[in-house]
Protein backbone atom coordinates (compact mmCIF):
# COMPACT_ATOMS: atom_id res chain seq x y z
CA UNK A 1 0.00 0.00 0.00
CA UNK A 2 1.24 3.47 -0.83
CA UNK A 3 2.25 5.62 2.09
CA UNK A 4 -0.80 7.88 2.53
CA UNK A 5 -1.92 9.75 5.62
CA UNK A 6 -5.39 11.23 6.00
CA UNK A 7 -5.85 14.38 8.09
CA UNK A 8 -9.39 15.48 8.96
CA UNK A 9 -10.25 19.15 8.44
CA UNK A 10 -11.17 19.24 12.13
CA UNK A 11 -7.67 18.15 13.16
CA UNK A 12 -5.18 20.86 14.18
CA UNK A 13 -2.63 19.33 11.80
CA UNK A 14 -4.91 20.26 8.87
CA UNK A 15 -3.53 23.81 9.05
CA UNK A 16 -0.33 22.42 7.53
CA UNK A 17 -2.28 21.76 4.32
CA UNK A 18 -3.57 25.11 2.99
CA UNK A 19 -5.70 24.98 -0.19
CA UNK A 20 -2.83 26.32 -2.29
CA UNK A 21 -0.73 23.27 -1.34
CA UNK A 22 -3.21 20.77 -2.80
CA UNK A 23 -2.37 19.41 -6.25
CA UNK A 24 -5.24 16.90 -6.43
CA UNK A 25 -8.95 16.91 -5.63
CA UNK A 26 -10.61 13.64 -4.64
CA UNK A 27 -14.38 13.48 -4.42
CA UNK A 28 -16.44 10.82 -2.68
CA UNK A 29 -19.95 10.99 -4.14
CA UNK A 30 -22.74 9.23 -2.29
CA UNK A 31 -25.99 8.18 -3.90
CA UNK A 32 -28.09 7.50 -0.84
CA UNK A 33 -26.17 4.84 1.11
CA UNK A 34 -24.15 3.81 -1.94
CA UNK A 35 -20.75 5.12 -2.97
CA UNK A 36 -20.22 6.19 -6.59
CA UNK A 37 -17.05 4.88 -8.25
CA UNK A 38 -15.69 5.19 -11.77
CA UNK A 39 -13.55 2.95 -13.92
CA UNK A 40 -11.65 4.71 -16.66
CA UNK A 41 -10.86 3.17 -20.04
CA UNK A 42 -7.09 3.10 -19.48
CA UNK A 43 -7.12 1.60 -15.95
CA UNK A 44 -8.06 -1.80 -14.63
CA UNK A 45 -9.43 -0.73 -11.25
CA UNK A 46 -12.20 1.34 -9.72
CA UNK A 47 -11.41 4.81 -8.44
CA UNK A 48 -13.05 7.82 -6.90
CA UNK A 49 -13.26 10.91 -9.12
CA UNK A 50 -9.79 12.45 -8.84
CA UNK A 51 -8.09 15.18 -10.83
CA UNK A 52 -5.05 17.41 -10.79
CA UNK A 53 -5.18 21.16 -10.59
CA UNK A 54 -4.91 23.13 -13.79
CA UNK A 55 -3.31 26.55 -14.00
CA UNK A 56 -5.54 29.20 -12.43
CA UNK A 57 -8.00 26.78 -10.79
CA UNK A 58 -8.82 26.64 -7.12
CA UNK A 59 -8.91 23.19 -5.61
CA UNK A 60 -12.69 23.49 -5.19
CA UNK A 61 -13.03 24.26 -8.91
CA UNK A 62 -10.97 21.15 -9.64
CA UNK A 63 -13.38 19.04 -7.58
CA UNK A 64 -16.47 20.44 -9.33
CA UNK A 65 -14.90 20.02 -12.76
CA UNK A 66 -13.85 16.43 -12.07
CA UNK A 67 -17.28 15.43 -10.78
CA UNK A 68 -18.79 16.60 -14.04
CA UNK A 69 -16.02 15.40 -16.35
CA UNK A 70 -15.96 11.83 -15.06
CA UNK A 71 -19.36 11.12 -13.52
CA UNK A 72 -21.68 13.81 -14.94
CA UNK A 73 -22.60 14.80 -11.38
CA UNK A 74 -23.41 18.36 -10.35
CA UNK A 75 -23.33 18.54 -6.57
CA UNK A 76 -25.36 21.20 -4.79
CA UNK A 77 -22.71 21.23 -2.06
CA UNK A 78 -19.21 19.83 -1.65
CA UNK A 79 -18.14 19.17 1.94
CA UNK A 80 -14.42 19.35 2.68
CA UNK A 81 -13.48 16.19 4.52
CA UNK A 82 -9.73 16.71 4.88
CA UNK A 83 -6.45 16.13 3.12
CA UNK A 84 -4.35 13.15 2.14
CA UNK A 85 -0.59 13.41 2.17
CA UNK A 86 0.93 10.79 -0.08
CA UNK A 87 4.63 10.10 -0.54
CA UNK A 88 4.52 7.49 -3.28
CA UNK A 89 5.71 7.94 -5.99
CA UNK A 90 6.39 11.57 -4.98
CA UNK A 91 5.08 13.79 -2.18
CA UNK A 92 1.66 15.26 -2.94
CA UNK A 93 -1.33 16.72 -1.14
CA UNK A 94 -4.90 15.93 -2.09
CA UNK A 95 -7.98 17.69 -0.78
CA UNK A 96 -10.83 15.26 -0.16
CA UNK A 97 -14.45 16.29 -0.59
CA UNK A 98 -17.68 14.39 -0.24
CA UNK A 99 -21.08 15.12 -1.72
CA UNK A 100 -24.56 13.79 -2.29
CA UNK A 101 -25.46 12.89 -5.87
CA UNK A 102 -29.12 13.25 -6.74
CA UNK A 103 -28.75 12.08 -10.32
CA UNK A 104 -26.52 9.48 -11.94
CA UNK A 105 -25.93 9.45 -15.68
CA UNK A 106 -27.52 7.00 -18.06
CA UNK A 107 -25.13 4.85 -20.07
CA UNK A 108 -25.31 7.20 -23.07
CA UNK A 109 -24.25 10.15 -20.87
CA UNK A 110 -20.99 8.58 -19.63
CA UNK A 111 -17.90 10.45 -20.87
CA UNK A 112 -15.79 8.72 -23.53
CA UNK A 113 -12.75 8.06 -21.32
CA UNK A 114 -14.90 6.47 -18.58
CA UNK A 115 -15.64 2.78 -19.06
CA UNK A 116 -18.13 2.45 -16.21
CA UNK A 117 -19.81 4.30 -13.38
CA UNK A 118 -20.91 2.08 -10.53
CA UNK A 119 -22.64 2.45 -7.19
CA UNK A 120 -21.60 0.07 -4.44
CA UNK A 121 -22.45 -0.81 -0.85
CA UNK A 122 -18.94 -2.19 -0.32
CA UNK A 123 -15.61 -1.17 -1.81
CA UNK A 124 -15.36 -2.53 -5.35
CA UNK A 125 -12.40 -4.62 -6.46
CA UNK A 126 -9.88 -4.15 -7.87
CA UNK A 127 -9.03 -0.60 -6.84
CA UNK A 128 -6.88 1.64 -9.02
CA UNK A 129 -5.44 3.37 -5.93
CA UNK A 130 -4.57 1.82 -2.58
CA UNK A 131 -5.40 4.95 -0.59
CA UNK A 132 -9.01 5.09 -1.85
CA UNK A 133 -9.97 2.91 1.10
CA UNK A 134 -8.37 5.37 3.53
CA UNK A 135 -10.50 8.29 2.33
CA UNK A 136 -13.65 6.17 1.99
CA UNK A 137 -13.31 5.04 5.61
CA UNK A 138 -12.98 8.68 6.72
CA UNK A 139 -16.05 9.67 4.69
CA UNK A 140 -18.15 6.83 6.05
CA UNK A 141 -17.09 7.72 9.59
CA UNK A 142 -18.02 11.38 8.96
CA UNK A 143 -21.45 10.35 7.66
CA UNK A 144 -22.09 8.10 10.69
CA UNK A 145 -21.12 10.78 13.19
CA UNK A 146 -22.72 13.68 11.35
CA UNK A 147 -19.34 15.36 10.90
CA UNK A 148 -20.00 17.76 8.06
Amino acid sequence: MADATFVSRRDNAFREFPPASAQLAVIIPFYGDLTVWIRKQQTTGWQLPTSTRRSGETILEVAKRELWDTARIVAAKLDLLGAVRSTDPKPSTSYVYMCEARHLPWAYEIPEDVAEIGVFVRTPRPLASDWSEVVLEAALRARRTGLR
